[in-house]
C-alpha cells in the first residue's frame, strides 16, 4: 500500500475522469518505479 498516495485518493481521481480510461492495480508495490512501466508510457505516447 503506497502510504505517500493512497489508493482511496488514486480512485477518487480516476472516478472523476469522464474519458476513456484503464486502470492497472500492482498490490505488491508502494512508491517506487514499476517494472516495464517506461515501455508502457512509449507505446501509448507512440500511438497518439
Amino acid at each position: 500500500m503506497d502510504t505517500i498516495r493512497p489508493p482511496s485518493t488514486q480512485f477518487a481521481a480516476y472516478n472523476k475522469i469522464e474519458a476513456d480510461k484503464s486502470l492497472a492495480i500492482y498490490p505488491d508495490f508502494e512508491h517506487e518505479d514499476l517494472p516495464g512501466h517506461g515501455d508502457q508510457i512509449f507505446q501509448f505516447m507512440s500511438e497518439l
